[in-house]
């Protein structure tokens, strides 16, 4: 599962906010509203593997489960009123647990620490996005990721201390919206998600080890990882003689018009069956 943790720094914890003044009244929940519809709407539908979570004022905790939410539109007037009925929920219970107050959204009261310590409870492995983080390209990204952003805010000195410990990746050296990581951040796992599920294709095959080789470290130089498959000829001795075995280049799906190119600018027309 995805997840994604945002902290709204000014945002309303009290349900009497205006719907017609987000920006405004309501603490900037318009931020967190845009954050929502990146972080869990498809083109025709809801990413149900997501699950996205807010931190209001470091004291109340909305859970937003994609699997399960109901009447979650585009727009961010009816997403702020699926937080104000939250809120509202949350100022009618006097339970000490998680509040369900519409499908697939629930809330408590909880710190910053508290949240962290529920998701990793729950083998979340938090990444604070940040531009002054490690390159998202040179990162392996685990398994169960919570990405944890601050809205149109820094991260204050408390954030800074509670997520310390974890590692910080950069999507770029600008400073982007919070709705404009979170959809790069799908954009890259779902690319490694497809890579990951993808048979390797065939873009070349040649004879002999020492020109495959050339060849695959010239994919390589262009940032196309290469796998390769020996095949020795038939013959009465146990294996191919002086390398002469033929060998199969395999590339990602993605990868074979761009690997093709290059094969036949610096080698040969490229041999694919």
């Amino acid at each position: 599962m995805r997840r994604f943790l945002i902290l709204g720094h000014k945002a309303s914890i009290e349900p009497d906010f205006s719907l017609n003044d987000l920006p405004g009244a309501a603490g900037r929940i318009d931020v967190l509203c845009r954050a929502i519809g990146a972080s869990l709407f498809l083109s025709h539908g809801i990413r149900n593997d997501v699950e996205t979570n807010l931190l209001l004022q470091d004291s109340v905790h909305v859970r937003i489960h994609g699997q399960y939410v109901k009447r979650l539109n585009p727009d961010e007037r009816s997403t702020a009123a699926l937080i104000k009925h939250a809120l509202k929920a949350l100022a009618e219970s006097s339970s000490d647990h998680e509040v369900r107050s519409t499908p697939g959204i629930t809330v408590m009261r909880r710190s910053l620490p508290e949240v962290l310590d529920v998701l990793l409870s729950e083998n979340a492995v938090p990444i604070v996005l940040h531009e002054e983080g490690e390159p998202a390209e040179m990162f392996a990204f685990p398994e169960n990721p919570i990405f944890i952003l601050s809205d149109h805010a820094e991260f204050s000195e408390t954030d800074q201390l509670a997520l310390a410990d974890f590692p910080r990746i950069s999507l770029g050296a600008k400073a982007l919206h919070t709705s404009q990581a979170i959809t790069i951040t799908h954009y890259l796992l779902d690319r490694l998600e497809e890579d990951r599920n993808a048979d390797l294709v065939l873009v070349h095959k040649v004879w002999g080890e020492p020109k495959a080789q050339l060849i695959i470290s010239l994919l390589e130089d262009f940032d196309i990882p290469v796998n390769r498959m020996m095949q020795a000829p038939p013959s009465v001795y146990p294996m191919a003689l002086d390398g002469m075995a033929e060998v199969r280049i395999m590339v990602r799906p993605r990868d074979v018009d761009k690997a093709r190119r290059i094969i036949a600018d610096y080698f040969e027309t490229p041999v694919e069956k």
